[in-house]
């Protein structure tokens, strides 16, 4: 990866010193920036079967040899710990390894039980920080060179907060994100001990569809001979592991405590499961030309998505989804809800009756701030009472977030 957009806070975290443990789903960047920023540490990688491999050497070590190592060094980064054994983790325990030592792993249920449970063998022993995808925050912010389309540079922002394809082109997204995402699926399911069912596949399929709810994803899949009968509790398991896993998200219907809403918590994902399910991207392979105005017809879901996260980020606040009247965005602190916005990404002029429109519908809500957002504002072709936030607005408070991500008032 040539690009290397900054995470200050995970960079806060890991430079904090002592024994840290990240954790997440896979290909979200976790091995690439503990290393681009401990730079010193030496790093190991344990592989399937327990046995430790030293890259810089290209040598293999056994758990002794690689205890060995850690009571002479200082500075250590083990990957994908779990599949390390007992016996390491209880000369962790013990205080044998170094105390600047970084545990790295891509599971959440093996890591939960090493060290949640009482008298798990390294409950209390690490720091401990989930590592998800790259934030609208720090995307915005980076510096990047000055786009001369600024529409299509957010859009490209959106994708690229799954950093393993950071630097492509919607082309190359297109092209090579079907495969990349169907393997992504399935290497995030093995190593939660699934099998990557049909199942797993048609729910995601059915989200990336428009149907968001339990009962509607049932349907479903009891449409495509997948259930026996639509019921909700025998899709309810899918959809918590996968919310667990990190491939999905969960949102709750505002006022309906009882009630959420699933999504792709990954935008490449959405959008390739959202292609199959319209056009059958796997098994009928698009011409290239309509394979990219299917994903550009896609794009203005996935930006609204990216504006919500931007501004909840900033913010501090929780997304929730309000269904009557709809809108793009809404967020929350605890019950009281705090911020709406209409997110309308078209290229076209914006006229005074949808303005009004918009603004009738946001008025509606009992928010304290109310937003539209824009590429461009010279889009607006009548004044409005709306805050308007356009694409160099958006980057505007990413930067002020992120100042004060640095100056250190956020929460960890």
């Amino acid at each position: 990866m040539g690009i290397v957009v900054e995470r200050p806070l995970l960079r806060r975290f890991l430079l904090r010193g002592g024994r840290r443990l990240l954790y997440g789903r896979r290909k979200t960047g976790k091995t690439f920036y503990a290393r681009h920023v401990l730079r010193d540490y030496a790093y190991f990688i344990v592989r399937p079967g327990g046995v430790i491999y030293d890259p810089l050497e290209d040598e293999e070590l056994s758990t002794g040899a690689f205890l060995r190592v850690c009571r002479a060094g200082d500075r250590v980064i083990l990957d994908e710990f779990h599949r390390a054994e007992r016996r390491l983790f209880d000369a962790v325990q013990a205080g044998v390894c170094a105390e600047n030592l970084v545990f790295i792993t891509s599971t959440l249920h093996l890591h939960r039980s090493l060290v949640e449970p009482p008298g798990a063998p390294l409950k209390g022993l690490f720091a401990e920080r989930r590592v998800g995808l790259l934030s609208p925050v720090e995307l915005l912010a980076h510096p990047w060179p000055e786009p001369g389309d600024w529409r299509s540079f957010v859009e490209l922002l959106t994708l690229y907060q799954e950093p393993s394809v950071i630097g492509w082109s919607l082309e190359d997204v297109v092209a090579a994100g079907r495969e990349y995402a169907r393997s992504l699926v399935g290497e995030v399911l093995t190593e939660e001990d699934h099998a990557y069912t049909a199942r797993y596949d048609a729910v995601l399929e059915a989200i990336a569809a428009g149907h968001e709810r339990a009962g509607e994803i049932a349907n479903y899949l009891y449409a495509h001979g997948l259930l026996e009968k639509p019921s909700t509790g025998a899709v309810t398991k899918y959809l918590l592991e996968m919310t667990r896993m990190g491939l999905l998200e969960s949102l709750e219907v505002w006022g309906k405590r009882r009630r959420r809403v699933y999504r792709h918590a990954s935008p490449l994902t959405d959008l390739v499961y959202y292609l199959d399910a319209r056009y059958g991207f796997y098994d009928l392979p698009l011409p290239e030309a309509r394979a990219l105005k299917a994903a550009e017809q896609r794009l203005p879901v996935l930006v609204e998505r990216f504006v919500e996260r931007l501004l909840a980020d900033a913010r501090g606040l929780r997304p929730v989804r309000i269904l009557d009247p709809e809108v793009d965005v809404a967020l929350v602190e605890h019950r009281r809800l705090r911020l709406v916005a209409e997110v309308k990404w078209t290229r076209g002029r914006l006229g005074r009756r949808e303005l009004e429109r918009i603004e009738a519908r946001l008025l509606s809500l009992p928010a304290e701030e109310r937003l539209l957002v824009v590429p461009d504002a010279s889009q607006l072709a009548a004044e409005t009472g709306l805050r308007v936030l356009d694409a160099r607005g958006l980057v505007e408070e990413a930067r002020a977030a992120l100042r004060r991500w640095e100056e250190g008032g956020v929460l960890e």
